[in-house]
């Protein structure tokens, strides 16, 4: 890892030749170590940025509250973690590392220190996507109960070509390209981004709740991370899907289509900030 103190010297150039008043951090070991982590915010805290970066549930739920207290003082505003799951089962499965009480420990404490956690999630698992979808769906309503300001992002399960045999026995459903052309067409750009992963294994219905279902809770929590929308399209889009998120009425959301074809936040999933 980088050193608190150069780290800290890079933040000072760009405060004192460019005006920087904000910084990405992108990093997945970012919060690797506990002792690093408080070091480094310990010498933020006087440059006053405002900074969002990347963790992991797993770690950080075993950080102390005064290294929290530290990383909310030093001007952190946002902390994305790939959650990928809402069932333990997949979780274990896919070899991450990580359990869903931790994610669910780090919505209550980001919380708690005014961190606004943004939370990923890979749906439609191909050994059984039924069941991962609704068990993940489920389970980011519980998060919205615990922290109702959590940031979703939610996506199709998409499988990284592999030499040997692809997780989930897929290797025969799915032919990837063999060429770079192959890769840049429109077809392959739309799975790799995630926006449309024409999975064989995920039925159509699936795939329509899993879309519908992010379109609602988006719409219901406008992302933050659009400063420049005005006021009125989060209120209408909030009153739109209410009722949707309330009674869990997802299919045939054409209002909300029809709300955010003119309404143009931003999309967190392929944009960040």
């Amino acid at each position: 890892m980088e050193s608190p103190e150069r780290t800290v010297a890079i933040l000072k150039h760009l405060i004192d030749q460019y005006g920087a008043d904000s910084v990405q951090f992108y990093d997945m070991n970012f919060f690797l170590r506990e002792d690093h982590a408080r070091k480094l915010c310990d010498l933020m805290a006087p440059l006053k940025l405002r900074w969002w970066c990347e963790g992991r549930v797993d770690i950080m739920s075993r950080y102390s509250d005064e290294t929290m207290a530290a990383i909310a003082g030093a001007g952190c505003a946002m902390i994305f973690f790939g959650a990928e799951s809402g069932s333990d089962w997949a979780l274990e499965e896919m070899q991450k590392g990580i359990t869903t009480e931790q994610t669910l420990t780090m919505a209550k404490r980001t919380r708690k220190f005014g961190i606004i956690p943004e939370f990923s999630f890979v749906v439609g698992n191909p050994k059984d996507p039924e069941r991962d979808t609704r068990e993940t769906l489920r389970f980011i309503r519980r998060i919205k109960r615990i922290n109702p300001d959590s940031e979703i992002i939610v996506q199709h399960y998409t499988p990284t070509p592999q030499k040997g045999s692809m997780y989930g026995d897929v290797d025969d459903k799915i032919s990837f390209p063999d060429s770079p052309a192959g890769w840049a067409t429109k077809r392959w750009m739309d799975f790799t981004l995630r926006i449309d992963t024409s999975a064989p294994w995920l039925k159509s219905t699936t795939k329509e709740l899993i879309d519908n279902f992010e379109l609602v809770v988006a719409s219901r929590w406008p992302t933050v991370q659009d400063i420049r929308a005005p006021k009125w399209s989060r209120i209408l889009l909030k009153t739109l899907s209410s009722w949707r998120y309330t009674l869990q009425v997802y299919s045939y959301p054409v209002e909300l289509q029809w709300a955010n074809s003119f309404i143009k936040l931003r999309k967190p999933k392929r944009e960040s900030l």
